[in-house]
């Protein structure tokens, strides 16, 4: 009976250093992120959307272990940022915020845009900011006394910090829930809206909290109402839209972050995961708390589909309503 022969302990070695080098030579896919992470924010550094970024992005560095780093690219209703987004490979390495214009509202107000909403891919939606009915203090001091106001003045203006803003699309959809017909005056930002506010030259306003919370006890304004579920703590005394008899009432500006579409899934998994984490830590939200947001967190394919259904809800109201960017 023949025997075979049997391999010695270095030729045992030798072959598992041949085995282990030929693995090294196989290719080696690095698990995302391996290097640092470039956030696009559409608005210039210091505004509330900056500091939004820069807070959640500061908690992503720490759970992802990359750098976040933030690049402001204001202007033009959001594309410059955009075409920097849509210019770089769709590998999760570039952000950018989308709020209300990229989300929903530049659909239709212009006809030239460079992407479509196909364009991108929805890794996570990071938080909505609700907005606070705020009037003249000779307007009204609650709802019901503004309902009536509104009978004795027909077709009255209001003040928003902009054509196409989400509190001037908030003022179309109230005016269609309490069937009044108003007249819009766009301002450049909040804070020329509450300067004519509190002097009287216009009547009212729909406000984001960061921008009425130090007038909360302003004897000049009143705050009648708030477009979200809960009553607010920081105003904890105005009353929802809900409770004030006007069911349902949901408008408010959002946020969220996008990638350029084809971005693996794995990969927007991923970062979907880490803004949760990110959204759910005290001193995040507090800060957050303070600009006005309120986290909401939805899966990739739930903050599609929601922005799909958002996003044809305001495309019917700018049509319904003859809204235009001149």
């Amino acid at each position: 009976m023949n025997r075979q022969p049997s391999l010695t302990r270095r030729q045992l070695l030798a072959g598992a250093a041949a085995v282990g080098a030929g693995s090294l030579a196989l290719p080696a896919f690095a698990a995302y992120p391996d290097k640092p992470i470039r956030w696009l924010v559409p608005y210039a550094a210091g505004g509330a959307t900056d500091v939004t970024a820069r807070t959640i992005g500061e908690g992503l560095a720490r759970v992802l272990g990359q750098p976040v780093v933030i690049d402001n690219r204001p202007g033009a209703a959001g594309r410059i940022a955009i075409q920097a987004l849509l210019s770089q490979p769709a590998d999760g390495y570039t952000l950018i915020t989308a709020d209300n214009s990229i989300l929903y509202n530049n659909y239709g107000l212009f006809t030239d845009l460079p992407y479509t909403p196909d364009s991108f891919d929805y890794a996570a939606m990071t938080g909505r900011f609700p907005l606070i009915l705020t009037v003249h203090k000779d307007v009204a001091s609650n709802f019901a006394q503004w309902r009536e106001w509104l009978k004795r003045n027909p077709t009255p203006s209001y003040g928003s910090p902009g054509v196409g803003t989400p509190h001037h699309m908030a003022w179309a959809q109230l005016s269609d829930r309490i069937g009044t017909p108003m007249q819009h005056v766009p301002y450049k930002g909040d804070s020329a809206v509450i300067v004519d506010l509190i002097s009287g030259q216009i009547p009212m306003a729909l406000l984001g909290l960061a921008s009425v919370a130090q007038y909360a006890k302003d004897p000049r304004l009143n705050l009648l109402a708030v477009t979200w579920p809960q009553r607010l703590p920081a105003i904890a005394n105005v009353p929802t839209f809900d409770e004030v008899g006007l069911q349902n009432f949901d408008a408010t500006a959002e946020q969220g972050i996008l990638c350029a579409a084809g971005t693996p899934k794995e990969t927007l998994q991923k970062l979907n995961k880490a803004v949760g984490e990110v959204m759910a830590m005290p001193a995040v939200n507090e800060k957050l708390g303070v600009l006005g947001m309120y986290p909401v967190q939805k899966s990739p394919d739930e903050f599609k589909a929601y922005a799909a259904s958002y996003r044809a809800k305001a495309l019917a109201l700018i049509k319904k309503h003859g809204i235009t960017v001149s």
